[in-house]
């Protein structure tokens, strides 16, 4: 679908590769989340495990790469629980988050020289009470995790 006159109007549109994140939740479904310091803000934040999508990776793969990295859990399959267009004004891209299940400890984290991050278990609870309070400033993770938690029946 072009504008309705059929004209292309200019725009500015960013090139950005697609990212993938997973909601891991562990035998006592808790959830693996990792409090990372992020540049752009300066800051920490609170995040589901996830980054860019590598060249040949589905975004399910990438994922659960990302998760190993970042947090040294591997878990069993993953499935896919929501798909989405981070800012389709401005980005031709796409966020998938993941779900995936007993995930266990089986590593070190393997971070790049730039990212710094501790990881954390929390229940579904605090999951729901750090939604709710205030405790996840990175829009992307508030739209996943309050998918999440709209539909957690699904999964829990």
């Amino acid at each position: 679908m072009s504008p309705k006159d059929g004209r292309e109007k200019a725009f500015a549109v960013l090139s950005a590769p697609s990212w993938a994140n997973v909601l891991a939740l562990d035998p006592e479904n808790r959830v693996v989340l990792v409090n990372q310091y992020r540049h752009g803000s300066r800051d920490f934040s609170l995040e589901l495990p996830g980054g860019v999508v590598g060249d040949g990776e589905t975004p399910l793969e990438a994922a659960m790469r990302e998760l190993e990295e970042e947090t040294g859990y591997t878990a069993g399959p993953p499935e896919e629980l929501i798909s989405m267009n981070p800012n389709p004004a401005l980005l031709g891209n796409s966020i998938t988050t993941a779900i995936a299940r007993d995930a266990v400890k089986t590593s070190r984290e393997s971070f790049d020289e730039n990212e710094e991050a501790e990881t954390l278990l929390v229940t579904i609870d605090e999951l729901e009470r750090r939604f709710r309070g205030g405790g996840f400033t990175h829009a992307l993770m508030l739209a996943a995790i309050g998918y999440f938690l709209a539909v957690k029946d699904r999964y829990l």
